[in-house]
């Protein structure tokens, strides 16, 4: 059975028999890395970064791609950094004015909402990747469907945490308004989920818990935050589109939330800190279904650090983990640091190619824990 890369996809979503274990590409940082990655020089790279990225994980021969981490320059290290320098002087009662700046009825906070650029918006984006990605399917990552959390990335992480405690109506306040706005941007996706045929998947769900947990309590986010996540992917969740949540930091007291709410999916998992993907893999969406797994090659340790065997060793654990590959599709934790070697990336989506479910239950070496903590153990717990 020879599936296209749409219906390898389609097939795994819905918890049925592949021929190979799906991949995905995109998040991969380094001008340099990618260049190496596509086979062009650098001065070729940055004078059209956009298709540099497509060339690099097409060479890769990946199934699909998120939206793609797109580095503009040689220097870029990272993405979605926030540094808490830039918001000095701000203090939590912004948020508290914010809030009482804004709307209280939802007829007053939707009047604002432009649903014909928001359509537009969707639709270029899906225009974009069928026309420009070389027949890798787009698996739509748009963080705003997954919530509205981050506030400080507009507040900062100080103003933003101490405003949760001391003013948690108004905090909540500013995510219903976001999330009501969001929760239609989710009607009109489910809507083009249908109209485009796509892969019926969508990755979302933003950064909560940090190393130590959650960023608050979870008591708290059960009040005020995961009812609103719920009421936006509601109508993704009853088009059978599947949610993956992305999973940053020690997210284990917050899993069962994230799938009573609607998700059926996850992603992102920092081994280092204990997360035992063997343990995540018992759980099953609200609706029943075997979860899906992204599962996120270490982008901390095995990656950047570990020789292509050491990759591989940690793709056999995943694959062991979900039973053979059931609902496994192989991707990074999150976006590759510039010290990745691409020989490693490259091993491990070669290596993913020949990942056959059906054989892979037969014979095969078991990996009951994470590969690198049994190599390193003195790297390879994070507290």
């Amino acid at each position: 059975m020879k599936l296209t890369s749409k219906e390898r996809l389609v097939r795994q979503a819905r918890n049925q028999e592949v021929d190979v274990i799906p991949t995905i590409g995109g998040w991969m940082n380094g001008a340099r890395n990618l260049a190496d990655l596509a086979g062009i020089t650098l001065e070729q790279y940055l004078a059209d970064p956009v298709q540099g990225v497509i060339r690099a994980n097409k060479a890769l021969d990946v199934d699909a791609m998120v939206a793609p981490a797109v580095p503009q320059t040689a220097d870029e290290m990272r993405t979605g950094h926030v540094t808490e320098a830039d918001f000095t002087g701000i203090e939590p009662e912004a948020l508290m004015e914010r809030a009482n700046s804004l709307p209280d009825s939802e007829r007053e906070v939707l009047a604002a909402f432009d649903r014909a650029e928001e359509e537009r918006r969707y639709h270029d984006y899906f225009e974009t990747a069928f026309r420009t990605w070389q027949g890798m399917e787009p698996i739509p990552n748009f963080w705003e469907i997954g919530g509205h959390f981050p506030l400080y990335t507009e507040f900062g992480y100080t103003a933003f945490l101490t405003a949760c405690a001391l003013y948690p109506e108004h905090v909540g306040k500013i995510w219903w308004v976001k999330s009501l706005q969001s929760r239609e941007r989710a009607r009109i996706l489910a809507h083009l989920f249908r109209e485009y045929d796509l892969v019926p998947m969508l990755f979302c769900g933003e950064d909560l818990a940090n190393n130590q947990g959650p960023m608050v309590a979870p008591s708290f986010l059960r009040k005020y935050y995961l009812p609103l996540v719920k009421m936006i992917i509601e109508p993704l969740v009853d088009a059978g589109v599947r949610l993956i949540h992305h999973c940053d930091g020690d997210i284990r007291s917050l899993v069962d939330d994230y799938l009573a709410i609607g998700f059926s999916g996850l992603q992102g998992f920092q081994y280092e800190l204990g997360i035992d993907m063997r343990a995540l893999r018992q759980r099953r969406s609200a609706l029943g279904e075997e979860l899906l797994f992204f599962t996120g090659m270490s982008v901390s340790r095995t990656l950047p650090y570990g020789t292509p065997l050491e990759v591989r060793d940690e793709i056999d654990y995943f694959v062991d983990c979900t039973d053979g590959g059931r609902g496994m599709f192989l991707f990074t934790s999150n976006v590759t640091g510039v010290e990745v070697p691409p020989d490693n990336l490259r091993s491990a989506y070669a290596y993913g190619h020949t990942l056959r479910p059906a054989s892979l239950r037969i014979h095969r070496p078991a990996h009951e824990r994470w590969p690198w903590a049994v190599a390193h153990p003195e790297s390879a717990v994070e507290t």
